[in-house]
């Protein structure tokens, strides 16, 4: 890395600082369990920490995530207590509670099972253990995968971003990854990566038999299109199967969907919310897509070497982009979307102002992931198993 690229890393550390102490003063002030408001990228404060609504969930886990690397990063302290905090708010809830839609297996792994690899706190990795005993409430054994939500028949490609805490405890219990392995083959078996390594949204289940009658976006422009933030949950969710497993179907599977999402980068790297949207330029960017798949990127450019310089060449620049043009002074990630909402249940929450944008709260967690993955050397705080 030359030295510019490396001062302009360091001065987007500088802006998640800003956007982390204004966190850590408004949980001086107020306590609780910080709410992410999507509109303005700012946070609000709960008395409580809300486990069973979609409607009203809070992101906190990724503001819990983004504090612990920071933490390192700018060598404070002030912002591991703060990530602590809000995964003492958690911890407990998840623990005791089945789970009832799989985002919560978010703030599973980003609070709990990631602070535990800073601070070797044992509570931490005691209720990210139960967390992921109570994740199983929402396997369907017939569909042989794991819910979107309890209530709902479908599968979605989203859900591999879930279920890192429970590969990563596989690696002194290896039970304990049996339903993700399995959520992960069937992900791949009913064909939400298809060959060409783009990625389908989503999977209908048929109520009785539990079989797929078809694929379809929830999000995306249509049903057979390549929504963007989809693409970047192929890649996550089956490069974390293969450095919790070693297993290589799973990285055949991330390299196939990295080698699409490369291929297809627009000359200015941050994807609008969907590829083949015909009125694409006219819609949301999707930076948060950006910052999730550059992330991938940087560790599969150490797992795969004939590739790693292409990978990381798209990462860096891609990440140079984000910094310049979509960051902000304060540390909050613009230019995001939850984009084109479609088949939306009664009672399911219709997010997001599209085609107006939204700040995500992954991209929030991811830019700072992503400046983790290049300024610190040693990843083993995010590893999966120390083995692989």
């Amino acid at each position: 890395m030359n030295d510019d690229y490396v001062a302009t890393l360091e001065t987007a550390v500088r802006h998640l600082c800003r956007s982390a102490d204004a966190v850590v003063e408004g949980l001086e002030k107020w306590g609780g369990v910080p709410r992410l408001n999507a509109m303005t990228g700012s946070y609000s404060w709960d008395s409580e920490y809300i486990w069973d609504s979609w409607a009203n969930f809070q992101w906190a886990g990724f503001l819990a995530g983004r504090l612990w690397l920071l933490s390192r990063l700018a060598q404070d302290q002030r912002y591991a207590d703060a990530a602590m905090h809000i995964s003492r708010q958690i911890g407990p809830v998840l623990a005791k509670n089945p789970t009832t839609f799989s985002s919560t297996g978010i703030d599973m792994y980003y609070a709990l099972t990631l602070g535990y690899q800073m601070t070797g706190d044992k509570q931490l990795k005691e209720w990210a253990l139960a967390g992921g005993d109570n994740f199983a409430n929402i396997f369907d054994k017939k569909a042989n995968a794991f819910l979107q939500i309890a209530s709902a028949d479908r599968i979605v490609i989203d859900t591999g971003l879930n279920l890192p805490s429970m590969l990563w405890a596989s690696q002194w219990e290896p039970e304990r990854a049996t339903l993700p392995y399995r959520h992960l083959d069937t992900v791949l078996s009913v064909g939400l990566v298809r060959e060409d390594g783009s990625s389908c949204h989503a999977a209908a289940l048929d109520p009785g038999t539990r079989s797929v009658t078809h694929l379809f976006s929830l999000q995306g422009w249509r049903d057979d299109s390549v929504w963007a933030r989809g693409q970047a949950w192929a890649m996550l969710g089956y490069a974390h199967g293969y450095e919790a497993s070693g297993n290589q179907k799973y990285l055949d599977a991330a390299e196939r969907a990295a080698d699409w999402y490369v291929q297809n980068a627009p000359p200015d790297w941050v994807p609008r919310y969907d590829y083949f949207d015909p009125e694409r330029e006219k819609m949301p960017y999707d930076s948060c897509a950006a910052a999730i798949a550059t992330a991938v990127l940087f560790r599969l450019a150490r797992w795969i070497p004939d590739k790693a310089e292409r990978y990381r060449a798209t990462a860096r620049e891609t990440l140079k982009t984000l910094i310049a043009k979509f960051l902000t002074d304060g540390g909050v990630l613009l230019h995001g979307t939850w984009g084109r909402m479609r088949h939306i249940e009664p009672g399911h929450p219709r997010l997001g102002r599209f085609p107006q944008e939204d700040v995500m709260p992954y991209g929030n967690y991811w830019i700072a992931e992503c400046l983790f993955r290049e300024l610190q050397s040693d990843w083993s705080p995010l590893s999966l198993n120390d083995k692989h």
